[in-house]
C-alpha cells in the first residue's frame, strides 16, 4: 500500500477525486477493507492499528468524517501519524481540513496528508482536456468536448467526470464524440444560448444555423439578447485587464466564465465587435418592421462570419 504510515489523511471536496486517491493508496493491500462513517467507538479501532489480530487479517479502515468528529477525536489520532504499519491502517477521508489544526500540521509534517483538490477556474480546461485525452475509449473533437463540458457544467469535478462517463457509455465502443456530448450534456433540444453565441463568435456558422433551427429553439429576441451580452463582455475584455472592472462594464459576474471570454476576445478586433453589436441593433429593428426573424438571424450569422474571417483577425 502506498501510504505514509498507519494513518493517512485524504482531504478534498470531490468524492470522485478522493476515491481515485484512495484507490492508489490502497493498492497492494491484501487484507480486508472496512468502510465506516464517523464511528462512535474509536479506541478499539486505533488499537487494531497497532496490534496484529489473533483472529484474522488486519483491516484497512476507510473512515469518512467531518470537522466536528475530527475535533472530538484529534488527540487520539495524532499519535498514529508517522508510525509504521504493523497491523491495520486507516485512511481518514474528509471534505475539508482546517490547516491551522494540530492534525493538519502533524499530518503535513509526517507526509501523511493527501490533498485531492480539483483544478481552479484557470487550469480547468487543461485538466479536463488531459482527462478526456487519456480516456481508454479515445476522444475525437478534444477541444470542442472540453469547451462544451466547461461551459455547460463549470468547475464541478464530480459532475464533469460523471458527464464523461455518460458520454462514454453513449459512444461505446467508439471514441468520445462531440455529437453525443451536445445531445447528452449541452441539451441541444433546449437550445442553450451560450452554445449558439459561441458558434457565432467562434466563426462556426454551420453550427449556429443548425442551433437556430433546432427543436424548441430559443425565440429570436432571446438569441439576440444573449449574443449582445456576450459581445459586451468581449468588448469589456478589450477595454480593461481587470476582471472586476470588465465585469462591471459588461454587467456580469466575474469568474471562470470571464477567463474564457478573454480567450475568445483575443480572436476579435474591438472594432469588429462594435460593428457586430451594431448589426444586432439593426437586426432587432428589421424584426420590429416585419422581417422574418429567422431570416434576419441567418443574415446576422453570415455578417458575423465575414467580420470574423481570416483577414479581420
Amino acid at each position: 500500500m502506498v501510504a505514509a504510515g498507519r494513518l493517512t489523511v485524504v482531504v478534498g471536496a470531490s468524492q470522485r477525486l478522493r476515491d481515485e486517491a484512495v484507490a492508489g493508496l490502497r493498492s497492494g493491500w491484501t487484507g480486508p477493507v472496512r468502510r465506516l462513517v464517523e464511528p462512535g467507538e474509536v479506541e478499539g479501532l486505533l488499537i487494531g492499528l497497532e496490534t496484529p489480530s489473533l483472529f484474522g487479517d488486519s483491516e484497512l479502515l476507510l473512515v469518512r468524517a467531518d470537522q466536528r468528529w475530527l475535533a472530538k477525536h484529534q488527540d487520539r489520532l495524532l499519535p498514529h501519524l508517522a508510525q509504521p504499519v504493523v497491523a491495520g491502517a486507516m485512511l481518514l477521508l474528509v471534505d475539508q481540513l482546517d490547516g491551522r489544526s494540530a492534525l493538519a500540521k502533524a499530518a503535513a509534517k509526517a507526509g501523511a496528508l493527501v490533498a485531492t483538490d480539483g483544478p481552479d477556474d484557470r487550469s480547468l480546461p487543461g485538466w479536463l482536456a488531459l482527462r478526456l485525452g487519456a480516456h481508454p475509449q479515445g476522444c475525437t473533437d478534444l477541444h470542442r468536448l472540453t469547451d462544451i463540458l466547461v461551459r455547460r457544467i463549470g468547475n464541478r469535478p464530480d459532475a464533469l467526470l460523471a458527464a464523461i462517463d455518460l458520454i462514454a457509455l453513449a459512444c461505446l465502443p467508439g471514441p468520445l464524440r462531440q455529437a453525443e456530448a451536445e445531445a447528452l450534456v449541452a441539451g441541444e433540444a433546449e437550445q442553450p444560448l451560450w452554445e449558439l453565441s459561441g458558434a457565432v463568435l467562434e466563426g462556426r456558422p454551420a453550427d449556429a444555423l443548425r442551433l437556430l433551427h433546432a427543436p424548441q429553439a430559443a425565440e429570436p429576441p432571446q438569441v439576440l439578447g444573449a449574443l449582445a451580452n456576450e459581445i459586451r463582455r468581449l468588448i469589456a475584455c478589450h477595454d480593461t485587464k481587470d476582471d472586476a472592472e470588465a465585469a462591471r462594464q459588461a454587467g456580469v459576474r466575474a469568474g471562470g466564465a470571464f477567463f474564457h471570454a478573454r480567450r475568445r476576445a483575443a480572436r476579435w478586433p474591438r472594432t469588429a465587435l462594435v460593428r457586430l453589436l451594431s448589426g444586432i441593433n439593426q437586426c432587432q429593428r428589421q424584426i420590429r418592421r416585419g422581417q422574418d426573424p429567422l431570416t434576419a438571424l441567418e443574415l446576422l450569422v453570415l455578417h458575423a462570419q465575414r467580420l470574423a474571417g481570416p483577414g479581420r483577425r
